[in-house]
Parts: C-alpha cells; sequence; structure tokens
C-alpha cells in the first residue's frame, strides 16, 4: 500500500498530454466497436469531437489552475470531467486533487467513480477507505478494508500496511475503532492483534493493550515486533527489567534470528540501557554483514543512542553493499555537519539522488549554507527547487523551511511575510498554518499565533500538536489557564504518549499549582524525550516544590549535554545562583 499522495506531483506535471481526450476515448471507442454512436443524457445523438474537445478544454483550465496553485478550481474541473468520460484516468486525478485538497466527499465520489471504471486499480480502494475514514465513516471504511483483505496474498503483510494508515489519521480513538472491526473479523491474523494493541496503547489503555499482544503472541509466539511491544508496555507498567524477559527469554532460545535481537536492540535503546550496546550492535552487523536493510535500522539505532562513530562505520559499510545510497548519504551528511565538517556535509547531501530524501538533502544543503552566514544562497537554493516543482506538497515544504531559516536568523518578520504570501496562494493549508503561528511566535505577534492556531483547530479539530501549540502558548505565558486545560486535555487523550504534550500538561499543572501532578508528568516526557527545555520545566517545578537537590541534579544533568541552553541557563540563574 503506497502513500496516498504520492501522485499528485504526477498529476500537476504530465497535464493533458497524458490523457488522450480526443476521438480515441474508451467511451469513443466503445462506441466505434459497437457501430453505434455515443448518446447524450438524453439520449441525443452527441458529437464524439465536439464532446471530447469540450472536454479536452475543461481538462487543460483544470491543469492550468493546477499548476498555478489553484487547486480547488483544478480539483472541481477534474471531478466535472470524471463524470462524463469513461477513462479512469481522469477520476483518477480528481480523486488524489480532492484528497490533497482535504475535500473528502468529493474525494471519495471520484474514488467511487474510478473504482466503477477500473475496479482492479492498485490504489482506488485505499484513497477509498481514507476518503470514508476522514468522514468519520469508518465502518464504510472498515468493510473497503476487509474487500482489500479478503483479496490479498498476503493478509499480514497488508494488515501491517491498514495499520499504518489508521496511525497516520493521528485519531486514535477512530483508529481503534477501525482495528477492533478488523480483529473481529480477521481473529486469527495476528498482526490484527497487534494493530489493536498499538491503537490501545495510543489511547492510554495499556492494560487492554498487552492483553491484545498477548493474543498475537498466542498466534505467533516468535513475532519480534509484538514481543517487542510486550516489552515496552511492560516497561511502561513500572516492570523495569522484568519487561525485558519474555524478549530475553525468546532471543536464548533463538539465538540466529536477526529480528529477535533487532528488537531486543531497539528496547534497550528506547529504555536508555546503553551498557553493552555496542557489542550488540557489533554482533547484528557481523552475523549478517550484507543485509543491507539491518545496516540501515542498525545505524540509525546507532545514531539514537548516540554511538556516532559506530553510525558512521555502518553507513559506510551500507554505501558499500550499493543499496540505500541516498539514506547512507543523507545521515552520513547529517553526521558530518553535526560534527561542524561542512563541507563534507554537503559532498554526502548533494550525492542523494532521488526520492523524498533528495529534497530533505537540498533542504539539508540550503539550512547549512544559512547556519554558516549564507543564507541568502541558502534562500536561493529553496527558490530553484520551488521553481522545478508543481506538487504544493512540496512548495509549501520549502515555505516552511525558509520561514525556519530566517527565524534562526533573527528574521522572523521576514519568515511571517514569506507564509502569508503562501496562504494566499494556498489559502488554510495547515502546514502553512502552523508555520506562520510559529514564526509569529518568535516575531512577537501574539494575536496572529492565537489566529492561525485557531484557524488550524477549527480545519482540524483532532489535531494534537495545534491543540498542543495553543494550549502551551496560554499555560505559558499564564493567562487563559482554563483554555488551556480544555486543550491539552484533548491533546493529551488523543496522543497520550507524546513528551511535548506531557511537557505542555506539565508546564499547566504547574502554573495551577499542583506540583505532584507536575513533576510526574514532566518526569514522564523527560525519560521519553530528554530535552533541554522539558529539563527545565522539571527543575523549576522541582525547586518550587522543596526538592532542591533533586532539581539541581536535573539542570546540572541538562547542562552537560546543553551547556548554553537558554532555559536552562534561566532556571539555573533564577533559582540557584
Amino acid at each position: 500500500m503506497q502513500r496516498l499522495f504520492s501522485g499528485v506531483a504526477t498529476v500537476l506535471l504530465l497535464g493533458c498530454s497524458s490523457v488522450p481526450i480526443t476521438s480515441g476515448t474508451a467511451l469513443a471507442q466503445a462506441a466505434a466497436e459497437s457501430g453505434s454512436e455515443p448518446q447524450g443524457r438524453l439520449g441525443i445523438v452527441a458529437d464524439p469531437v465536439a464532446d471530447d474537445g469540450q472536454l479536452m478544454f475543461e481538462i487543460m483550465i483544470a491543469e492550468m489552475a493546477g499548476r498555478r496553485g489553484q487547486l480547488d478550481i483544478a480539483m472541481t474541473g477534474y471531478l466535472r470531467a470524471s463524470e462524463r468520460t469513461d477513462d479512469p484516468r481522469v477520476s483518477d486525478r480528481a480523486a488524489r486533487l480532492a484528497m490533497f485538497g482535504r475535500q473528502w466527499a468529493e474525494a471519495e465520489k471520484a474514488a467511487r467513480r474510478w473504482l466503477l471504471l477500473e475496479p482492479d486499480a492498485a490504489e482506488v480502494n485505499e484513497i477509498l477507505a481514507q476518503a470514508l475514514l476522514r468522514q468519520d465513516k469508518t465502518e464504510e471504511a472498515v468493510d473497503v478494508y476487509i474487500v482489500l483483505m479478503n483479496k490479498a496474498p498476503n493478509q499480514s503483510a497488508l494488515m501491517q500496511q491498514i495499520q499504518a494508515e489508521l496511525q497516520s489519521l493521528e485519531n486514535p480513538p477512530q483508529a481503534l475503532a477501525a482495528m477492533s472491526s478488523l480483529v473481529e473479523n480477521f481473529p486469527d491474523n495476528a498482526e490484527s492483534h497487534l494493530g489493536l494493541a498499538r491503537m490501545q496503547a495510543a489511547t492510554g489503555d495499556n492494560s487492554a493493550a498487552l492483553s491484545s499482544v498477548q493474543n498475537a503472541l498466542s498466534l505467533d509466539s516468535g513475532n519480534a515486533s509484538a514481543l517487542l511491544l510486550q516489552a515496552q508496555l511492560r516497561l511502561a507498567a513500572g516492570e523495569g527489567d522484568d519487561a525485558f524477559a519474555g524478549i530475553e527469554s525468546a532471543l536464548t532460545e533463538n539465538p540466529e534470528r536477526p529480528a529477535l535481537r533487532l528488537a531486543y536492540v531497539q528496547l534497550l535503546v528506547e529504555a536508555r540501557q546503553l551498557d553493552g550496546i555496542d557489542e550488540q550492535f557489533d554482533r547484528l552487523v557481523a552475523d549478517s554483514p550484507d543485509d543491507a536493510d539491518l545496516l540501515l535500522t542498525v545505524s540509525l539505532l546507532a545514531l539514537d543512542s548516540r554511538r556516532i562513530d559506530r553510525a558512521e562505520i555502518y553507513l559506510g559499510d551500507l554505501l558499500e553493499t550499493g543499496e540505500y545510497a541516498d539514506q547512507a548519504n543523507f545521515y552520513l551528511g547529517r553526521i558530518s555537519d553535526q560534527r561542524g565538517d561542512y563541507q563534507q556535509a554537503l559532498n554526502y547531501l548533494e550525492q542523494v539522488q532521488s526520492g523524498d530524501l533528495q529534497l530533505n538533502a537540498q533542504i539539508s544543503i540550503a539550512e547549512i549554507l544559512s547556519d554558516n552566514g549564507k543564507l541568502e544562497q541558502g534562500r536561493q537554493r529553496l527558490h530553484q527547487i520551488a521553481a522545478g516543482v508543481e506538487d504544493p506538497r512540496v512548495k509549501t515544504q520549502l515555505l516552511t523551511s525558509e520561514s525556519r531559516m530566517l527565524q534562526l536568523a533573527n528574521q522572523p518578520s521576514v519568515a511571517v511575510m514569506i507564509l502569508s504570501e503562501g496562504l494566499q496562494q494556498y489559502p488554510d493549508n495547515p502546514d502553512l498554518l502552523y508555520a506562520r503561528a510559529l514564526a509569529a511566535d518568535s516575531a512577537g505577534n501574539q494575536s496572529m499565533l492565537i489566529d492561525d492556531l485557531d484557524a488550524l483547530i477549527a480545519l482540524e479539530p483532532e489535531n494534537a500538536h495545534a491543540l498542543n501549540a495553543l494550549g502551551y502558548h496560554y499555560a505559558d505565558s499564564n493567562t487563559e489557564l482554563e483554555k488551556a486545560e480544555v486543550l491539552l486535555v484533548k491533546a493529551n487523550s488523543l496522543l497520550p504518549n507524546d513528551p511535548a504534550i506531557m511537557d505542555s500538561l506539565g508546564w499547566l499543572r504547574y502554573r495551577q499549582g499542583n506540583y505532584a501532578e507536575a513533576t510526574e508528568l514532566l518526569q514522564r516526557a523527560y525519560a521519553l524525550f530528554p530535552d533541554p527545555e522539558i529539563a527545565s520545566h522539571l527543575g523549576e517545578t522541582l525547586w518550587l516544590d522543596g526538592k532542591q537537590d533533586a532539581a539541581r541534579a536535573i539542570i546540572e544533568e541538562a547542562l552537560v549535554e546543553n551547556p548554553d541552553n537558554d532555559d536552562l541557563m534561566r532556571v539555573l540563574q533564577q533559582y540557584f545562583e
């Protein structure tokens, strides 16, 4: 199952030249083969050349609108055209444009038309299911997934892909409802129970999640992903070292299974139990030296555990395999950038040749240039990329990247201006609204921050990150705490294990004088993500709760890794000196 919006660039780049809207359309061909002439809506004989000419004109208008970023006009044009031709490619484009424009009802309509014309199309059911889910038509979406599952040659692989699509909704309760229905329909599929466990964990019901993962293991006792999740849930429940028992036992019985050892290593990294982790990394690589997939995964885990030297070695080994060259060059570029070897970073990043990573590499190059006093060269790099693409997703990503560069260069007002121009071209774009809210905050424009986040929440009421951003603004400014309460409690219910949201809610509890709950939330957030800002919040809370020694220990520990951090220095100077 591919990402659903992967075809938008094709829609806008290929143009109508790829759809032969002439007397050779499927409609005209069918009429010619039957010896009849195409009929109009009222049974009147139609002129095929005139009809096709008008249809081609309408698609050309829609295509021009798409190239100009007027996606609502482009979508409307393709939707209208899809009703008048039996060429499924037009319905395909209409559905993708509607999905990108978040016009879910129109996407459903176009997808149903596409399904009628091309029942075996690879992505049509996936797009239809997503359009239904976005309209809260969960049961209908599940029915579509059931059809896909019953046709799938590998149901376990497809179930994993469905899980990923449900989780991408950022609406855990809906994902849970959909996954529960799928378990009822496929009770003997271990991946369905594992998916349900993940959804239950995402809604904070770890007890139910543990029960579901045990159901998965009863069907597939050696499932490395299920063993990993079981251990993660037990760690979250405070079982400590006992949480490792299941996966360690399985690994003892099957020491030659790389998937089990990899899951064990991932657990060690997540639990920050890094003693001996280097030996585990080396064992994995030694057991499967030519496995490019494993080399890439181990490299990323080494980066996550700050084993930079080892990550560099593994990425070099990955380059030698000839596979994942883009990924290897990208992360080697990031390592060089982190070390301050900017020229080497640029050399690696320029080697990234294709896909989303190429775009990220080019953005990283622009940011490196900007960080090294070449802001205008960095901006020019982004403008050159923008001039060569039509995909609105890419254009908005480039705008948000440029805004970040401007903010880091202490030009937040210019960043606001850039994003405002982007919103004129792409009205109500959620990414641009969110980015402008952050830029407005840096520029001191609190009213714009609030207005943009309010607008984003109106568009996407279940957007946990927008809820969190606005709730944190109120909590941090110590204003509108009742509104902050509503926003942050909802955000936490949507993403209960997100450390940023825990931090915001903990900071709100601090503002409300509830130091006990604040400390609990902030400690959980810091354990998941040892960020200096979270450390500063936790240190201040502990200090004012009378736990000065614990507060000092947290701040001093964080300062070792972040000696110049403004948040940590503020707490240090305000309370400890």
